[in-house]
Formats: C-alpha cells, sequence, structure tokens
C-alpha cells in the first residue's frame, strides 16, 4: 500500500522546510485516511 502527501509550490512556504512541514501534513492526513491514499495540502490546520 502506499499513502502519500503533496504541498504544492504555489501555496508560497516562507521556506522549504515550511513546504516539507506541509507535505508531511498531507500525509498523516492521508494515513490517518486509510489506505492506498493521496492528499494534497490545502492549507488546513492539523
Amino acid at each position: 500500500t502506499i499513502s502519500v502527501g503533496i504541498a504544492e509550490l504555489d501555496s508560497q512556504p516562507e521556506n522549504y522546510m515550511q513546504w516539507l512541514q506541509r507535505a508531511d501534513e498531507a500525509l498523516y492526513e492521508a494515513k490517518e485516511g486509510g489506505r492506498n491514499r493521496v492528499v494534497v495540502y490545502h492549507g488546513w490546520g492539523v
């Protein structure tokens, strides 16, 4: 199985660590939602 978290570059993070954090948040959201999911970061807070 695979879970994927995606953070778009046009969401304008202040630095690359913030961009990676957004991708990480999306990844954990995907994992919480079940198997075989892809989640794109859209500015929610986790």
